[in-house]
């Protein structure tokens, strides 16, 4: 097996050649083409959310069901848990069937796919954050954005280390001592919705448990961009359309994209994001969502000018 780390590339389904895999938005959905050997397993672009299973699922139940991994390449363009344990998972295969394995891939699974929300058992969340904290620290001091793709593939091998030690039940004591820094700090309040600064390692969780459904999270990173996470609790919550949301703020700056209840800033190939201020993502993603409550009779508060004169400009 093979392993292509190309930082925030991402190419249509059709330029993926053939006996190799896609990983995690290194092509944008989920697409199978089991005669070439070319398969992507994703759950961002064209996704509903709700329905689709993490790419480490995915990959999980591909192996569990037939897909032999030898000789095959690997492609991905960022790293964090999920990419990482389908890595693990691909190289190897003959552990899948493993049941702490399995337990692990479902539970990192549900939290990745949901953003964070879903109500995981704490001593399995904790796990779960000890399995990523090379990554979460990483982006949290910095270091993770001036990564190459050869530091990012070291990054993931450190990550897959932890899985092993945890699999072969090695990680008791790391686990049970590791402190779980979910700090985060609400900046403002938009109609029904909140944006919020990360000051510890990962905010989503806690934000989601503390009751808060709509979210825009985002830290800046050393050389000035803006890391953005626009996320909703679930499916089901409304008046928050994160697909649209995205569209729009795609279309001031390219690069933004993800799935029915999350998605992100654009990750450009130099480990920067978004060049847009907090304030004018915050009016952008008002003008959305106000304009959506107006589309469907729904409550509102006062919008700001600057809101009313961005939704007329949406319409």
């Amino acid at each position: 097996m093979k392993l292509v780390i190309e930082r925030g590339r991402t190419v249509p389904f059709s330029a993926l050649p053939p006996r190799s895999i896609a990983l995690d938005g290194y092509v944008q959905g989920p697409a199978i083409d089991a005669e070439q050997e070319r398969y992507s397993f994703d759950h961002h672009g064209g996704c509903v959310r709700h329905a689709t299973r993490s790419t480490a699922e995915q990959v999980h139940d591909a192996i569990v069901l037939g897909l032999d991994p030898n000789g095959l390449t690997i492609y991905c363009n960022d790293v964090d848990l999920d990419t990482a344990l389908a890595v693990w998972l691909l190289a190897n295969p003959h552990r899948a069937q493993e049941e702490l394995v399995g337990q692990l891939t479902v539970a990192a699974g549900l939290l990745d796919a949901h953003s964070g929300a879903y109500p995981v058992g704490p001593a399995m969340r904790h796990v779960i954050e000890w399995l990523s904290e090379p990554e979460t620290r990483a982006r949290a001091n910095g270091q993770y954005w001036a990564m190459d793709d050869v530091a990012l593939g070291q990054l993931l091998g450190n990550v897959s280390r932890r899985i092993d030690v945890y699999t072969h039940g090695e990680a008791r004591a790391d686990v049970t001592q590791f402190a779980i820094d979910e700090r985060y700090e609400i900046e403002r309040e938009g109609t029904g919705w909140v944006l919020a600064r990360t000051v510890g390692t990962r905010a989503h969780g806690a934000l989601f448990r503390d009751g808060y459904l709509r979210l825009l999270i985002y830290r800046q990173l050393p050389d000035g961009s803006y890391g953005y996470t626009v996320a909703k609790r679930s499916e089901f919550v409304k008046f928050f359309p994160v697909g649209e949301i995205l569209q729009v703020l795609d279309q001031h700056e390219p690069g933004w994209g993800g799935g029915s209840t999350i998605g992100g800033a654009p990750r450009n190939a130099d480990g920067s994001r978004s060049r847009i201020s907090p304030d004018e993502i915050f009016s952008i993603i008002e003008a959305v969502v106000v304009k959506t409550r107006i589309e469907h009779n729904a409550p509102t508060t006062a919008a700001s000018p600057d809101v009313t004169m961005k939704l007329r400009a949406l319409r």
